[in-house]
């Protein structure tokens, strides 16, 4: 195979997501050719609604997968958080590159007013001003940034990075006052977006242990057609750390059997002295349930007891904030 058809979603994140598998390719091989082919997804037509409520898991996924399928490109590109529980059938993740940053950020106007901390002394001071207004229809980042600050209500947005980023400098959009909005870090670092690039807005990252990520935030996932030229390909590619916490974190929501739309988050990263994990998991209660879970074993040693050994600690930690208990 002299070249491969790239599929990706059109936006400017999806693009860029899609020129780094691109030169990923191109170093692996220098003779490969590659070409990239927008597909519209309905998670990308349908911008008038939470992902929630759209219905279909994988909203973001599906046609892509529907072209591979069809022989109209060879690879998928992917956000790995949007991917759906279960990929189509004769498909697989054939690749994942090195992780970016796992942190989600929250965005204010430049000199905007912050929500109170949770617990905080002044909230009886403050009990008569209006509720903070953060755009986000994820429920897990809902359910996190309700336990995190005071008096904090949220509406839908929608939209790529800029145009959520733009409505909250126009201060309104279709009548709704945003005062923050929370984006994934990953994403606005490969898009270049920081305080100095985006005059008018302030930029907090979120602290990890405490605004759990999403399973499988920061990564770009590149699907194939199982056993196919372009899945071997595309194995040159792979970053072996990463794909053992992509495959330990998505082990976490096929235990919850749930899918992005879902309060469930997972982060699983690599120390010096083993693997730890973090799940959280909400369903249909208002209490979200955390937990830590750790395998202390050298990184050196089989990548196949790694990934065993990972898998396992991901049942556990499922079973755990699902209130199941352990056969």
């Amino acid at each position: 195979m002299n070249k491969i058809r790239i599929g990706t979603r059109g936006s400017k994140l999806a693009l860029k997501q899609a020129s780094l598998v691109q030169e990923a390719l191109q170093q692996a091989d220098g003779l490969i050719e590659t070409e990239v082919i927008v597909v519209h997804t309905k998670g990308d037509k349908v911008q008038d609604r939470p992902l929630s409520e759209i219905g279909d898991k994988g909203v973001f996924a599906s046609e892509l997968e529907q072209a591979l399928l069809n022989g109209q490109i060879d690879i998928a590109v992917h956000s790995a958080k949007d991917l759906p529980m279960d990929l189509a059938d004769g498909l697989s993740i054939v690749a994942v590159l090195p992780r970016g940053d796992v942190r989600d950020v929250f965005v204010i106007p430049e000199g905007g007013r912050m929500p109170l901390p949770a617990g905080s002394e002044q909230e009886a001071a403050n009990v008569s001003d209006r509720s903070f207004v953060i755009g986000s229809g994820s429920r897990r980042r809902q359910q996190l940034a309700s336990q995190m600050w005071e008096n904090v209500v949220f509406e839908n947005i929608r939209g790529n990075v800029d145009t959520r980023l733009r409505k909250l400098k126009d201060g309104s959009s279709d009548g709704i006052i945003y005062d923050g909005i929370i984006l994934a870090k990953a994403g606005l670092d490969r898009l270049g977006i920081s305080s100095e690039q985006e005059k008018g807005l302030e930029f907090y990252p979120l602290p990890p242990e405490q605004f759990l990520p999403a399973a499988c935030q920061g990564i770009i996932a590149v699907e194939a057609v199982q056993d196919s030229v372009a899945a071997m390909l595309c194995r040159k590619i792979t970053d072996s750390g990463t794909e053992l916490c992509f495959l330990v974190e998505r082990e976490v929501l096929v235990q919850l059997a749930a899918d992005c739309s879902e309060a469930a988050a997972a982060w699983c990263r690599q120390e010096k002295d083993g693997l730890t994990l973090d799940a959280m998991y909400a369903g249909n209660r208002e209490r979200l349930v955390c937990v830590t879970a750790s395998y202390a074993g050298e990184m050196e040693e089989d990548r196949a007891e790694q990934l065993r050994a990972g898998l396992a600690m991901a049942r556990e930690a499922a079973k755990t904030v699902a209130g199941i208990e352990s056969s």
